[in-house]
């Protein structure tokens, strides 16, 4: 079995797979799963009124048929849609496709996982047709396939991820670009007040916060102690509160929309740096002010100790 895909590679997958969808998702799982297979893996698209017969893609040794659903930020939208095209999909494959069929996979990149009612689909395709194997091919599936890449494959597709030299050499005029460029597309300019309180040993277990995401927020606190001083200083005595203040509310509003932990870290991390991807030095400095803004508890809850998420 392969090494796990290193925890930086896999947040950059999570961000590559929240960035594309539609064609775009599409050719990039074609591009990886032909990295993976060469040959072996045949890449589909329609043509004309042929159309693609219900299958994005298909490895030829295995008899294995793909079809792609791309969701837009890698956010699941209305179910009935989704279950439809797994069985519209699904049909065109059995009854069109010449070729070889033993297993069918839904290929998506929705990152916080399926709903019952796919599963639930799923299982009713299985039942169906019990000469096939099913399954479903999502982050998980994805991050196995690029597991035994190298250093410059994964570059390629997910962009270079921050090592420690990184963090090491952190700019805190990346932070400053950042901070000007948030403060002043925000219409209210109001410090918060209050003390700042002591962050709980358990916060990121109370808030479920993942994996990826808490590697990144560890690597950032190296550097923590150059916001602070960066704020102090600053020529503008309540920048800090007024950034804390900003994104305070982007997190209430996050939260009012019940969303995942994972998602709420995601829509902060693009009011950092925005949707497209970004130079290392700039991954670094939004992972600092993350952490930085985590342990000052403006972002998430504070835990009492002892307490359940």
């Amino acid at each position: 079995m392969d090494a796990p895909l290193n925890t930086d590679y896999l947040l950059l997958l999570e961000l590559k797979l929240r960035r594309v969808s539609g064609n775009d998702f599409q050719k990039f799982f074609s591009e990886i799963m032909e990295a993976k297979h060469g040959d072996d893996f045949v890449r589909v698209q329609p043509y004309g009124s042929l159309g693609d017969k219900g299958c994005d893609g298909y490895l030829a040794s295995t008899g294995s048929v793909y079809a792609c659903y791309g969701a837009q930020n890698g956010k699941l939208g209305p179910v009935s849609s989704f279950s439809r095209k797994m069985a519209i999909d699904f049909e065109k494959a059995r009854s069109n496709l010449s070729a070889p069929m033993t297993s069918w996979h839904m290929v998506h990149n929705i990152v916080e996982g399926l709903p019952a009612e796919a599963i639930l689909e799923l299982n009713s395709l299985k039942q169906q047709n019990p000469s096939l194997e099913f399954s479903f091919f999502g982050l998980p599936s994805m991050a196995e396939t690029m597991a035994d890449f190298p250093e410059s494959e994964l570059e390629k597709f997910l962009g270079r991820r921050a090592r420690n030299e990184d963090f090491r050499n952190f700019q805190i005029s990346e932070v400053k670009e950042i901070v000007d460029t948030i403060v002043s597309v925000t219409s209210e300019h109001k410090p918060m007040t209050g003390e700042i309180t002591p962050v709980s040993s358990e916060k990121i277990d109370y808030n479920e916060i993942p994996g990826t995401w808490v590697a990144a927020l560890h690597a950032g606190r190296l550097n923590e102690h150059h916001i602070q001083r960066y704020f102090e200083q600053h020529q503008v005595p309540t920048r800090g509160e007024v950034l804390a203040s900003i994104f305070r509310n982007r997190y209430s509003e996050l939260v009012a929309e019940r969303l995942p932990p994972s998602l709420i870290m995601y829509w902060l991390y693009v009011l950092v740096v925005g949707q497209d991807e970004v130079e290392v030095s700039r991954q670094v400095a939004a992972h600092t002010l993350l952490a930085y803004l985590f342990e000052r508890c403006e972002i998430f809850e504070n835990a009492v100790e002892g307490s359940q998420a």
